[in-house]
């Protein structure tokens, strides 16, 4: 049997969800669904310890490393760093951060202040970051928003790749009718229990 990435059990959080019990294995793909203000992103940010439940436990596997890619841009769009540093943060040398933009299909130069950037171009900027460690765990909040079809069906893909050949467990919050939930293992529609 695969070993636990992530558990939760009976976790409970300000009337949005009451009693989940959720486990992520290596190469799974959870998808986490919902209508605007259902919880997905707070459960999980509960998930990755981001936050405190107000019921339950969360255990993660030991040493496990996690790629996260919020919804909501964390970086100061006023701060004048370069698309690169971004995906840096994460402490990757420069080659390999020029790989993982390379990776999702980020086509501006890699010098390009990140406050000049369209909408997706961030988007892909932050999913880099979240790849660019090679993580055991993906949590991905809307990683495609903003992305057309297209670019949205490749990510789609390389993030697959992620889950089936490389054997990384994966979170992806989104809101249905995807290529990635369709795609799923199982889907923890809020409100509507784990299928």
């Amino acid at each position: 049997m695969s070993r636990v990435l992530l558990s939760a059990r009976g976790l409970g959080h300000r009337g949005l969800f009451h009693t989940l019990d959720l486990d992520v294995l290596p190469g799974e793909l959870v998808a986490l669904t919902g209508p605007n203000g259902s919880g997905k992103s707070t459960l999980l940010r509960l998930l990755l310890g981001l936050e405190r439940p107000e019921r339950g436990t969360v255990m993660r596997a030991a040493g496990l490393r996690v790629g996260f890619m919020p919804q909501l841009d964390p970086s100061d769009p006023v701060l004048p760093f370069p698309a690169l540093a971004i995906v840096r943060q994460g402490r990757a040398t420069r080659a390999r951060a020029a790989e993982a933009l390379s990776l999702v299909g980020y086509r501006a130069p890699h010098s390009r202040r990140y406050s000049l950037l369209s909408g997706g171009e961030r988007r892909r900027v932050l999913l880099a970051r979240a790849l660019v460690g090679r993580p055991g765990l993906l949590a991905l909040d809307e990683p495609t928003a903003g992305i057309d079809e297209q670019g949205e069906r490749a990510l789609a893909e390389l993030l697959l790749a992620e889950v089936r050949v490389r054997g990384a467990g994966m979170l992806w919050v989104g809101h249905g009718a995807s290529y990635l939930e369709r795609a799923a293992d199982r889907r923890v529609r809020l409100g509507g229990g784990v299928r």
